[in-house]
């Protein structure tokens, strides 16, 4: 791309774009031609052949929302043809959630927009209009939009791609404030698509269209759209909203896992983190959810725990970013292990890095309260007094965090720090959880949509707080049968100032009363504290308000449940236990059928077992669901990509030191390594990165992790490299040359397209895998972060 006469920067830094800003976030690395991105037709005006190949995907990439491949395909494009205009408009198309670049990228397909086809020059102007003023009423700018995919329409009948795009554009205006008057006009609209491409991707816009309000109306499109792409995890996730709602669960397991499948083979094969990619965080949590849903509690404790084991970013991935995998990975794992009574697996975990001691409060409270529950139903009574004690104290420490600050004379106030509110971490599920928001590939929080809908959700909204509420997401329209928060996430921290930590009051609460359960107390106190415990998913209350023998509000409880596996074995346990055994009957009966996959270890799996004999069925009780015929056609799960996330295979590299001895990363075997690859001694921020790493050097060797840099200098300036960052002889740092730049490609520290090298830096374990990397147009300099993210995820080795 050096031939582009872009906006170049007078002076770039190492590392960014010689080309401008535009083009410093984004992929920096070649695409590929990719199986299975959808069969589209977007002619463009190129001479080459394969440009115009790249093209064709980065439309079905669009289509699929993996915006960033789609970017990727479109600059591959222009490596080929720089002067292709659409190529630009495609860049801009695939950063529909980052506006000030899709602005930058429109204004270049403009300037070659005279080398282009009359078609394309109308679809180049119809962004270009949309992009013209940022501030311009984002209503006003959507409905122009739309009328201007119109008239391509109008110009170009056969074009089925101004159809998808118009059909999209409708239901993407809607966020914006512009009226969807007729989602049945939208739908005939994609459906003239699918009568010139029965197999296109807009399948996923009728899934989209029909989501929050009739998704028995996509049911033909969820069979269909994994297979019009089936490289792209997205496209078999979506049919998973669509099964899920309409009480589908074994078909939404299915695509929800052939997403997780296809995410990890490509995460492995393009050595990103997990957490970079869309979408990713909120469909493995679904698939948690499905997974209980059906009683495969094993699968989804598995699927949670490497969640846990996902490397954490300060970008992507922590606690405090609450569609994160660390947030979702903790709070499944411990619904899962609770509702199915894995009490003594839970305890189990205490200490270990799937369920260690919390900084945030509200994540700290939940583990303790999760602890404090087991020990009560093992009947552990100084257990659940310990962790009361513990959530008490953590109460007062974080009280005292808020107290203002005492007055001094003539002295200004001070103001109070917010306290940490999060009241949304609640992992309770018989609350509304957050409708699909709008997914952002910018660097926001990650995207969310909310667990499959229950039945009750959509007869008996709760209107109490939702829990995980979210921003909007691009991927999913807004749920409109639960009770998201209208409010962004500071407006929520700013109503939650000097409020009590919901979390945490809640947790004493039900600890308090699962004391005085074990203490004998009256029904009457024990209900009063757990009334106060807002947050206790209902399925607990069902054993709670047994073990005090109000057998009238079990049973209410307990038919409040939905009618998934876990939901039915705890009515029927419940309806047993009150006398009302024709009840029971009745719903073991639907249980045969719904229960039929309901992991045959577990305590509840057991009780149906013996009430089976009870009933006059034998203890092989279960009739599983027959295949369905109308759920597409499936590949093999296996030859999609594993279940779970793995570690990389790191690439070996052989480079001289100053002294001009030989090192290997096998050099290292063994041993966990910190690898840096830095521009060289005239990049003062990879200067203040290897200085950074020096500080810490000691605090890293006494975790037994070397460091490694790898410069693009040659091996006679690594002594003046050493001399500015204070790396001293006998610390465990050692600098070695790349100056033929081949490592620094081998490990994805390259830039592709402009032919420079990135910033790179890499945990390595002692089997030689990646464990954690951060490749960017800027060094990562936070030495103390990746010190304890690498003592967590060695943990798991």
């Amino acid at each position: 791309m050096a031939s582009l006469s872009l906006l170049h920067a007078a002076d770039p830094l190492p590392g960014h774009s010689a080309h401008g800003e535009t083009f410093n976030e984004g992929p920096r690395q070649a695409a590929v031609l990719i199986e299975g991105c959808g069969k589209v037709s977007f002619p463009a005006t190129t001479k080459s052949t394969t440009a115009q190949q790249f093209i064709d995907q980065g439309v079905g990439q669009i289509h699929g929302f993996w915006y960033y491949e789609a970017e990727r395909s479109f600059r591959q494009a222009l490596t080929l043809d720089p002067d292709c205009a659409i190529a630009y408009w495609g860049c801009a198309m695939a950063n529909v959630n980052n506006e000030k670049r899709a602005a930058g990228f429109i204004a270049e397909a403009a300037k070659r927009k005279d080398k282009a086809s009359k078609r394309e020059q109308a679809w180049i102007t119809a962004l270009q209009t949309f992009y013209a003023d940022l501030k311009k009423d984002k209503k006003v700018r959507y409905t122009t939009f739309i009328k201007d995919l119109e008239d391509i329409i109008h110009d170009n009948p056969e074009d089925i791609e101004a159809k998808a795009f118009l059909a999209w554009a409708i239901w993407k205006a809607k966020d914006a404030g512009v009226t969807m008057v007729s989602r049945e006009s939208v739908d005939a609209i994609v459906q003239q698509v699918f009568a010139k491409a029965p197999m296109h991707p807009a399948h996923h816009y009728i899934i989209h269209l029909w989501d929050d309000t009739k998704p028995s109306r996509a049911l033909a499109s969820a069979a269909l759209c994994g297979q019009t792409s089936p490289g792209i995890a997205h496209m078999w996730h979506m049919p998973g909203h669509t099964f899920s709602k309409t009480s589908r669960n074994e078909d939404a397991a299915w695509q929800q896992e052939a997403a997780n499948r296809v995410d990890h083979a490509y995460m492995i094969r393009t050595r990103v983190l997990p957490d970079q990619i869309h979408n990713y965080a909120h469909n493995a949590e679904w698939l948690i959810r499905t997974y209980n849903q059906l009683g495969q509690a094993d699968k989804a404790v598995g699927l949670a725990k490497n969640m846990v084991e996902l490397p954490r970013h300060p970008e992507w991935n922590t606690f405090e970013k609450n569609r994160s995998s660390s947030f979702y990975g903790r709070n499944r794992l411990l619904d899962t292990l609770l509702e199915f009574e894995k009490w003594d697996e839970l305890t189990a975990l205490d200490g270990t890095a799937y369920l260690d001691v919390a900084q945030n409060p509200s994540f700290e409270a939940t583990r303790l309260r999760a602890l404090g529950i087991a020990a009560f139903f093992k009947g552990d009574k100084a257990g659940v007094q310990k962790r009361l004690a513990e959530v008490q104290k953590l109460k007062l420490k974080t009280e005292e965090k808020t107290k203002p600050a005492p007055k001094t004379p003539n002295a200004p106030e001070k103001k109070k720090e917010d306290p940490t509110t999060l009241a949304s971490l609640d992992t309770s599920k018989d609350k509304p959880k957050a409708g699909d928001t709008k997914a952002e590939e910018s660097k926001k929080d990650a995207p969310v949509s909310p667990a499959p809908a229950k039945p009750e959700d959509k007869a008996k909204p709760d209107k109490s707080p939702a829990p995980e509420t979210a921003k909007k997401d691009e991927a999913s329209p807004k749920d409109k049968t639960k009770d998201t928060a209208a409010k962004s996430e500071d407006d929520k921290r700013k109503d939650d100032k000097n409020k009590p930590n919901a979390t945490v009051t809640n947790a004493i609460a039900e600890l308090q009363a699962l004391v005085a359960m074990l203490d004998n107390k009256p029904a009457e106190e024990v209900t009063k504290l757990l009334d106060q415990a807002k947050d206790t998913p209902k399925e607990r209350l069902v054993r709670y308000q047994l073990k005090i023998g109000n057998k009238d509000k079990a049973v209410t409880l307990a038919n409040q449940l939905p009618n998934d596996a876990p939901g039915l074995a705890i009515r029927i346990d419940a309806l047993m236990q009150c006398g009302k055994t024709d009840d029971a009957k009745k719903q073991f009966a639907t249980a045969r059928k719904t229960a039929s996959l309901l992991d045959a270890s577990l305590p509840m799996s057991k009780r149906l077992d013996e009430l089976a004999v009870e009933f006059g069925a034998d203890k092989n009780w279960r009739q599983p669901t027959a295949p369905r015929k109308d759920s597409g056609v499936h590949p093999s799960l296996d030859s999609l990509g594993p279940l779970h996330w793995h570690p990389m295979t790191s690439p070996d590299f052989l480079l001289s030191d100053a002294a001009g001895k030989q090192v290997s990363l096998k050099d290292y075997a063994g041993k966990p390594v910190v690898v840096i690859f830095y521009l060289g001694s005239t990049c003062e921020h990879c200067m203040q990165q290897l200085k950074a790493f020096t500080t810490a050097a000691k605090d890293y060797a006494a975790e037994g992790i070397e460091i490694v840099a790898i410069g693009s200098e040659p091996p006679a300036e690594l002594s003046s490299t050493a001399a500015t960052c204070d790396v001293k002889s006998g610390a465990p740092f050692t600098l070695l040359s790349d100056a033929d730049l081949k490592s620094f490609k081998a490990w994805r520290c390259y830039d592709d397209f402009e032919k420079a090298p990135l910033h790179g830096t890499f945990l390595i374990d002692a089997k030689g895998q990646t464990r954690w990397l951060d490749v960017s147009y800027t060094p990562f300099q936070d030495a103390k972060f990746l010190l304890g993210e690498a003592k967590r995820l060695l943990k798991f080795e």
